[in-house]
This record gives structure tokens, sequence and C-alpha cells, in this order.
């Protein structure tokens, strides 16, 4: 058998990092970022304290690895081709992409918006990519809305912003002890399409 290559080495370094922060993704949502240890996710990722800051530098590091990847999961969702404008059929991908990925992966999607809930989470990320990611996508869709002729594009902004977020919210107070039928959530899903592809 033949050694391991570097790019072998950084493949087996990359999964292994990301095994961490879904680890770590669980126990900040579910027991909280303050209250949870470096040594509580040591163990619950089967490593050592020491190794683990081999991976990341802090718990405020991989928190803001852990925002990142979400953030830039829903950036890719909202504009795949990063070109920083969106068309009709960009909406109508992202309203579609948001459904189709809660729907494949509720969990994680429960757990990331429960972590961004959390008030010491949101006041340690407050300059870093939640708020650029905010900033970005707002303008986005102001410029979509002001492009497609909607007579008052911030209010359009705010309704829209309000309705995907909303959306996540409520899944977090219903699940799991309630879930939506998927015939509700593809009624749903076509009347935002229907409201903001016009």
């Amino acid at each position: 058998m033949s050694p391991r290559t570097p790019e072998q080495f950084e493949e087996i370094r990359e999964s292994r990092r990301l095994q961490i922060m879904e680890v770590a993704l669980k126990l900040f949502a579910l027991e909280g970022y303050g209250h949870t240890s470096i040594s509580r996710l040591a163990s619950k990722a089967c490593i050592s304290k020491g190794l683990m800051y081999n991976y990341f530098k802090s718990k405020e590091a991989l928190l803001a690895a852990i925002v990142e990847h979400g953030m830039s999961e829903m950036m890719d969702l909202f504009d795949p081709n990063h070109d920083g404008s969106l068309e009709p059929e960009e909406m109508e991908g992202f309203i579609r992409k948001v459904f189709a990925a809660t729907r494949s992966n509720l969990e994680y999607w429960i757990l990331f918006i429960s972590l961004l809930l959390q008030p010491n989470v949101k006041e340690l990320l407050k300059d870093k990519t939640i708020a650029l990611s905010m900033e970005k996508s707002m303008s986005m869709l102001m410029q979509y809305f002001e492009n497609r002729g909607f007579e008052d594009p911030a209010l359009e902004m705010v309704t829209f912003a309000a309705l995907i977020e909303g959306f996540g919210i409520l899944l977090i107070y219903a699940y799991p002890v309630y879930q939506f039928p998927d015939e509700l959530m593809t009624k749903f899903e076509n009347r935002l399409i229907k409201m903001y592809t016009k």
C-alpha cells in the first residue's frame, strides 16, 4: 500500500473538521453555545482536547466556521452564479432549493437556525459573516424588487425575508412534535414563487 498523498491528507483533515463542526452544531444548538465547553466538544467528537485545537484555534473560531459554512450554503442557494444580482428564475430556484434543503436535511437547518437565534452567538458574530451575508442578500433583494417593478421594493424585501425566516422559525417550534404535511409545504412554496416571480 502506497503512502498517502498530501491531497489525501487534506481530504481526511477536511472530513474530520466537518465532523467536528457537525458535533459542535448539535451541542451548541441543543445545550447552548455558552454552556458547551471545548472538553465536552472533544469528548463528543471522540478526539482529545489538544487535538481539537489543531482543527480550531478556539471555541469562537469553531462557531465562526459553523456559521460561515451554513451562510455559504445559503448564499449558494440564493445567488448560484455569484454575480450579485437576481433574476426571476434564480428567485424561483432559491425558493425551491430552500424548501428542498429543509425537506432533505431538516435537523441540520433547525439546529443552525436555533444556534443563530442565541443572543450570545449573535453578539459574537455581529461584525462577521452573518452581517455581511445579510447586507449582501438584502441589497440584492432590494434591487430585484426594484427591477421587477414592485410598488414598494423595501416593503417587499422585508416581507419576503420575514416569510423565509419565519418559515425557519416555525419549523423550530413545530419540530419534532409536528411536521407540516408535504402538500401544505408545496402549496406555500408555490405561493411564494407566484408572489415573487411575476
